[in-house]
């Protein structure tokens, strides 16, 4: 594996390649939409729904014209103080509920939190990957989920965890085979994300064997 110069990757070339509009930062005025957690899932009735969606782009509707938000998304839109949350008893909670509740499901959920957050705070329109390792897919610059395919899948690594060749050569041909780019999102113990472009390499063989 090598970056597509044949030089280490790093996180300058990651930003000015792929770096985008920043979202808008301000915060939201008016009343925060209210997010119902149940099932691991956030919960946002219709007119909820399309405030949630003119303030960026989160969720997926749903049946009802309700918007079904992923637990990254919903972390998100609660330390930006876009949402409240209950449960369907009613009770209020916070992100630390989320992250307990859903612990046994997703071990490394706030690792890819860490990750989400660092995205979208770029400007990226980030999507959930789609298994075989993939956790989010990110869109290029001026595109849009729903109009446009995603240009990069993002692997998340935890610093200290080793990831085996199986599953580098399975997320490689992942990328090869859908055309896009591969990038590993690599989270040390401080918390810090940084990126690094991935890319299939053949190396020449010197031997003189055939």
């Amino acid at each position: 594996m090598s970056d597509e110069n044949n030089e280490p990757p790093n996180q300058e070339d990651y930003d000015n390649d792929y770096m985008i509009e920043e979202e808008d930062l301000a915060e939201p005025e008016g009343e925060p939409a209210e997010v119902v957690f149940e099932n691991g899932r956030g919960y946002a009735a219709s007119e909820d729904a399309d405030k949630l969606s003119q303030q960026g782009f989160y969720g997926t509707r749903i049946e009802g014209n309700r918007l079904e938000l992923e637990p990254v998304e919903l972390l998100h839109l609660i330390e930006r103080k876009r949402v409240t949350v209950i449960t369907s008893s009613g009770d209020s909670v916070g992100s630390d509920y989320i992250v307990s509740a859903l612990l046994e499901e997703d071990p490394d959920l706030w690792v890819s939190y860490l990750v989400f957050r660092d995205l979208r705070s770029r400007g990226y329109a980030v999507r959930k990957g789609f298994g075989r390792g993939i956790g989010f897919r990110v869109y290029a610059r001026g595109d849009r989920p729903g109009a446009a395919n995603a240009k990069e899948l993002v692997y998340v690594l935890k610093e200290g965890v080793p990831i085996s060749l199986s599953d580098l050569d399975l997320v490689t041909q992942t990328a090869v085979s859908s055309r896009k780019n591969l990038v590993f999102a690599l989270v040390d113990q401080n918390g810090e994300v940084n990126f690094y472009k991935v890319a299939q390499s053949t190396l020449r063989d010197l031997s003189g064997d055939e």
